[in-house]
C-alpha cells in the first residue's frame, strides 16, 4: 500500500509549475552525471518547472543569453538521475510499466539528496512513496547505516526521518530477541526518540500495514555472528531468524512466523478473563492522558507529527487562500488551541477534550470534499486518534518510557 507521505520540511518555493505541451520547448539543457560526465539532455523550461533550483539558477543575469546550458552533477551516479529524470517526465521514480524493479533503499536515499538539492518537494514525498511500496513488496525495512544516514541528512520533521523513525520503532518494538543488539549499534540521540516513538505506536499498525516481525541481521557483520542460542522454549510469535536482504549490509527482514494451536475455550481462567476487562481510568488520569496525547500531538517526535501539519495551526483565509472558510465552518478549532485550552485547566473533563479534537475532524469534513488531499489526511488522523483513544484504559501514568539495555 502507498504511503501517502507529506513532506513536512518543504514549502510553497519547492513546489513544481505546470508546462504546456501544446508549446514549443526547443532549449535543452546538457548535465553532466557522474565522476564520469555522463551526459543528459532535458528540456529547460520541463527542467526548471520542476525544480526551483534550476529555476533560479537560469533565471539569473547573463543566463537567459548563454547557448550553451551546461551543468554538472559529480556527486550522482547515472541510476540515481536517472530515476529523476523519469519522474520528472512521468511523475514516478521509476518506470515499472516497462519493467524496470524498484530502486533500492541506497539509491533511494541518494534521490532524496538529489530531490533535497534541487528544493523538489513532490520528489521527496514520490521517494516516500517508493520507500513503502519497497517496503510492501520485499517485506524489508534499511537497516542501521541508512537510518543513521538518514538522520544526518535531514532536519527535525522531515518525512524520511519520521517514516524510518517509525519503522525502526516497530522493530524494536516486534523483535524483543534482537531489541539489545539493535539499540546497541545506534547513537544516543536516534535511541531517545526510538523510544519515545515506541511509547506512542498504535496498539494495531495504522493503515492496515502488518508490524514487521524483523529481526536485526547484518549480512556483513563488523564483530561476527553469533551462533544460536539452544533452547527448550517453545517457539513464541516474536521469535524469528536472520534472514539477511539484499539492499544493504544491514538490511532487516521478517522470518516466518510458527503456526501455534489456539487454546480450547474451556481453558479460559478467572485471570485470563480479568485480563480481558478493560479497567476505566479515574478522571483524573483520563485527563492526564488527554494532556499527554495534545503534548505529542503538537510538539512531537513520533508519529502525530506527520498526521497533524494541517491541523496544527488556525485557519488564515487570507493566507491560506480559502475566503469562504468562516462562511462554511461556524466553530473553528485547531490543535494549539486545544493546547491553549489544556495548558489553562479549562477542560474539566476528557469528553470535552475529545469533543474538541472531533470538531476538527468536523470542520474538515464540512469544509473540503473527499477528493481533496487534506481530507483524505484528516480521515488517517482520525483513525489513528481513535485507535489511541480506544486504548487509554492502558494507561500508566508511571511508565514514562521504555528502559533499554
Amino acid at each position: 500500500m502507498s504511503y501517502q507521505g507529506v513532506d513536512l520540511t518543504a514549502d510553497a518555493g519547492e513546489a513544481s509549475a505546470p508546462v504546456s505541451w501544446h508549446n514549443p520547448h526547443p532549449i535543452f539543457v546538457i548535465i553532466f552525471v557522474g565522476p564520469n560526465e555522463i551526459p543528459f539532455g532535458i528540456q529547460k523550461d520541463v527542467l526548471c518547472a520542476q525544480s526551483p533550483y534550476y529555476r533560479d539558477h537560469f533565471a539569473q543575469d547573463g543566463m537567459a543569453d548563454t547557448v550553451e546550458m551546461v551543468v554538472r552533477l559529480p556527486e550522482y551516479d547515472v541510476e540515481t538521475f536517472g530515476c529523476f529524470q523519469n519522474f520528472i517526465y512521468t511523475g514516478q521514480v521509476y518506470d515499472k510499466a516497462a519493467g524496470r524493479v524498484i530502486p533500492e533503499y541506497p539509491t533511494l536515499m541518494n534521490i532524496w539528496k538529489l530531490a533535497t538539492h534541487l528544493k523538489m518537494a513532490p520528489l521527496r514525498v514520490a521517494v516516500l512513496d517508493a520507500m513503502a511500496e519497497r517496503r510492501h513488496l520485499t517485506s524489508c525495512i534499511p537497516g542501521t547505516p541508512l537510518l543513521i544516514e538518514a538522520w544526518k541528512q535531514t532536519e527535525e520533521g522531515s518525512g524520511l526521518r519520521i517514516m524510518l523513525t517509525r519503522w525502526a520503532a516497530e522493530h524494536m518494538r516486534a523483535s524483543p530477541e534482537s531489541r539489545n543488539d539493535f539499540a546497541r549499534s545506534l547513537p544516543q540521540e536516534i535511541l531517545s526518540e526510538l523510544v519515545i516513538v515506541m511509547s506512542d505506536l498504535p496498539a494495531v499498525p495504522a493503515f492496515g500495514d502488518p508490524i514487521p516481525q524483523v529481526h536485526f541481521a547484518p549480512a556483513q557483520p563488523v564483530h561476527g555472528p553469533e551462533p544460536p542460542r539452544p533452547t527448550n522454549k517453545r517457539s513464541r510469535k516474536s521469535d524469528t531468524g536472520p534472514l539477511p536482504g539484499p539492499d544493504d549490509a544491514f538490511e532487516v527482514k521478517p522470518a516466518k512466523k510458527q503456526a501455534r494451536k489456539s487454546e480450547p475455550s474451556r481453558r479460559t481462567t478467572i485471570n485470563s478473563r480479568a485480563a480481558q476487562e478493560v479497567i476505566p481510568l479515574t478522571p483524573e488520569k483520563d485527563l492526564d492522558y488527554c494532556r499527554g496525547m495534545i503534548h505529542r500531538m503538537v510538539s512531537g517526535p513520533g508519529y502525530w507529527t506527520r498526521l497533524v501539519s494541517n491541523f496544527k495551526h488556525p485557519v488564515d483565509p487570507v493566507v491560506n487562500n480559502m475566503p469562504n472558510y468562516f462562511a462554511v465552518v461556524k466553530k473553528p478549532m485547531c490543535l494549539l488551541d486545544i493546547k491553549a485550552k489544556m495548558d489553562r485547566n479549562d477542560y474539566k473533563t476528557a469528553q470535552e477534550f475529545e469533543a474538541d479534537v472531533r470538531q476538527i475532524f468536523q470542520n474538515c469534513y464540512e469544509y473540503w470534499t473527499q477528493d481533496d488531499l487534506i481530507f483524505k489526511e484528516c480521515e488517517r488522523f482520525e483513525k489513528y486518534f481513535n485507535d489511541q483513544w480506544a486504548e487509554r484504559h492502558k494507561y500508566n501514568p508511571k511508565i514514562k518510557t521504555e528502559v533499554i539495555d
